[in-house]
């Protein structure tokens, strides 16, 4: 069989569709003259650049390479062998890789029919040798949302001894979703571990700037298992100009969202199941034959990413990428028997 052709749209991995700003790409040019010179030993600037902005004490805040490295960096902190990570199925797919890198029991607990955590069979895979138990809200790779009195229902139910890992990679494209500061939110959840990332929001997913704000007893826990010098010059330098650019952020999230709900209203009407998303990127269910787009998509050079037998996640990228997706439902037909798509999130979700 023919090899598929080189991709021109690449929607699988949840990218910012647009370049750095120039005010980004400025920062790290002038970065570049003494990279011949180590970093900081440990990241303490750039922890006190974030704390500044998230309104944190310096001491809450863990910086890694990416989420997923400050992620990876909390399960060697707590996690033994014969303990166990509870999260959903599907995931973030970092997360199953973590449990066997720790050694650590996963258990995959299977969404619920609405596309969101099913936290009720989630909280009762919990047990004492539960160590975290991941929540992506919003949850990747699907976009829904909980409230933040639908998560704390659940937080409830986690014993003291399990880390709750609220992964919030995607938090920027969720205009609308109210919770307490995040603050607020440790000094009530003292086992709470909030994680961020620039990656996506910020569209400098290459030079992987991660952070976790949680309970000083925590993150110090964290920082203990860090590798020396994990986080270099030209990261701290984006992450400076990308704070300071906000306003131009914002601007290019709405842009985002604008052509999110465009494609989910026109995949909708093409008779394809999307869950409502407050993410960069739509989940269609196709829990049947998914050859039939995987084919069409391919000839018009489209990259996504398909779980088989649950469905299928596309960034949203700029508007031709977007037409390209559009024009290969369309020429797939719609699916057999397609699953009623729900036209706004659950009574729990934000709206």
């Amino acid at each position: 069989m023919a090899a598929a052709p080189p991709a021109r749209y690449l929607l699988a991995q949840n990218e910012h569709p647009y370049p750095p700003l120039p005010s980004v790409l400025a920062a790290l040019a002038d970065a570049t003259g003494d990279l011949h010179r180590y970093p900081d030993l440990r990241p303490r600037r750039i922890e006190g650049i974030i704390a500044d902005w998230q309104g944190v004490p310096a001491g809450q805040v863990v910086v890694g390479h990416g989420s997923a490295g400050v992620a990876l960096d909390l399960f060697h902190a707590v996690v033994e062998p014969g303990d166990n990570v509870v999260h959903s199925d599907p995931c973030f797919d970092a997360y199953p890789l973590f449990c066997r890198i720790a050694r650590a029991g996963a258990r995959p607990v299977p969404l619920g029919p609405d596309a969101r955590h099913d936290l009720a069979a989630m909280a009762e895979r919990l047990d004492d040798r539960t160590r975290i138990v991941v929540l992506c809200n919003p949850h990747n790779p699907t976009g829904t949302v909980y409230s933040w009195a639908g998560l704390t229902a659940f937080f409830r139910r986690v014993p003291p001894t399990a880390l709750i890992l609220l992964d919030e990679a995607y938090i920027d494209f969720a205009r609308g979703w109210a919770a307490p500061d995040v603050p607020a939110r440790i000094a009530e959840w003292p086992n709470l571990v909030v994680l961020r990332t620039l990656s996506k929001s910020h569209g400098i997913a290459a030079l992987r700037i991660g952070y976790a704000m949680a309970a000083e007893p925590v993150a110090q826990r964290v920082r203990d298992h860090q590798v020396p010098y994990a986080v270099n010059r030209l990261q701290e330098a984006g992450l400076l100009a990308a704070v300071a650019a906000q306003d131009e952020v914002d601007r290019r999230i709405a842009g985002i969202a604008a052509e999110r709900d465009r494609l989910r209203a026109e995949l909708l009407g093409l008779g394809w199941a999307v869950a409502p998303s407050l993410t960069n990127f739509l989940w269609v269910a196709v829990p049947g034959d998914q050859s039939p787009v995987k084919a069409a998509l391919e000839r018009l050079g489209v990259a996504v990413r398909f779980y088989p037998g649950q469905g299928i996640r596309i960034a949203v990228g700029e508007k031709d990428a977007n037409d390209a997706v559009l024009a290969g439902f369309a020429e797939a037909g719609p699916p057999p028997a397609a699953p009623a798509a729900p036209t706004a999130p659950p009574s729990d979700a934000a709206r």
